[in-house]
């Protein structure tokens, strides 16, 4: 069985740490990023960030500025690249940054979850069967699905 926070590669990596800055996502960013999820993001992007300035690597610095200042998805891709040899070479670095990853996407996951299967309560007396309508579902309370 794969483990899932090794499954997380390079491109989603990225995804999740510039997800604000690239223009056709803004929208869905916010939509989707509790502010919990935001900070682990920032944590993430500084992160990657603070690795391609110690290590001086002018061209993952051009490039995260294009993607921060220009909303440039090309530039998005070359990093990409840089951040997949960076993953290759230290083996620790990849695991902080899935991890931090992971972290996001559980933090999502559960925030859509809320969203999706929010709490309902209901009150039947008298044998009564009542019907709970939420967005995309329907439950009856009372009904007997065992016959």
């Amino acid at each position: 069985m794969t483990n899932p926070i090794v499954a997380v590669t390079a491109a989603e990596i990225l995804k999740l740490a510039f997800n604000e800055f690239i223009k056709s996502s803004t929208g869905e960013a916010a939509k989707k990023l509790t502010s919990e999820a935001l900070s682990k993001a920032n944590e993430l992007r500084q992160k990657i960030v603070s690795r391609f300035k110690d290590r001086q690597n002018v061209k993952a610095e051009k490039a995260i500025t294009a993607v921060q200042e220009q909303y440039s998805l090309e530039a998005l891709n070359k990093l990409t690249t840089y951040l997949d040899d960076e993953i290759d070479e230290e083996p620790s670095f990849a695991d902080d940054l899935r991890q931090l990853a992971q972290q996001i996407i559980n933090i999502q996951n559960i925030s859509q979850k809320q969203v999706q299967f929010g709490e309902m309560k209901q009150l039947n007396r008298d044998n009564a069967k009542g019907t709970q309508v939420q967005a995309n579902r329907i439950d009856r309370i009372g009904d007997d699905y065992t016959k």
